[in-house]
């Protein structure tokens, strides 16, 4: 029996019900808070439910996103083997020794002008660079986050 707006199985719901209405009934504080807890455990077996349900579209959307993922995949393993050929890796090196050497040389402290070479080396690094640029687009996408696992009855969990 699945409840037809939420989808979550109407013996949770029902359960859920009567839990509240005996906290509304309830005559000391420890058996308010034993309640509290049987509702949280409640609670936590619905999110995992409907979490569940969240998990069979997954296959679905990794079937979408295959042939996507490997057109995106091949051309980026073939800018970063050109980006860090070993003739631009040391052309790069030889660019930032250059421009210590420069800085030192017009009386600047080796310390700040390791500083600036430091920034320096972090500008021209071209898989920085797209590695920034991948982490600013990853913030655009929306990623489904895993359902919670509800905890089991008699486990330690939060105040005990």
């Amino acid at each position: 029996m699945v409840d037809e707006k939420g989808g979550t199985p109407k013996k949770l719901e029902e359960l859920l019900n009567e839990i509240v209405e005996e906290m509304r009934n309830a005559r000391s504080e420890e058996e308010l808070e034993v309640l509290r807890k049987k509702a949280d455990i409640l609670e936590d077996l619905i999110e995992a439910y409907e979490g569940d349900k969240d998990l069979e579209k997954v296959p679905l959307l990794l079937e979408k996103l295959g042939d996507m993922v490997e057109d995106i995949l091949q051309p980026l393993k073939e800018l970063l083997n050109e980006l860090y050929s070993p003739e631009r890796v040391q052309a790069m090196g030889k660019s930032v020794a250059e421009f210590y050497k420069n800085l030192v040389e017009a009386g600047m402290d080796k310390e700040a002008a390791l500083e600036l070479t430091k920034e320096y080396m972090d500008s021209i690094n071209p898989g920085k660079k797209l590695m920034e640029m991948l982490a600013d687009i990853k913030k655009y996408l929306q990623v489904p986050e895993i359902p919670k696992v509800p905890k089991k009855e008699g486990s330690k969990g939060e105040g005990e």
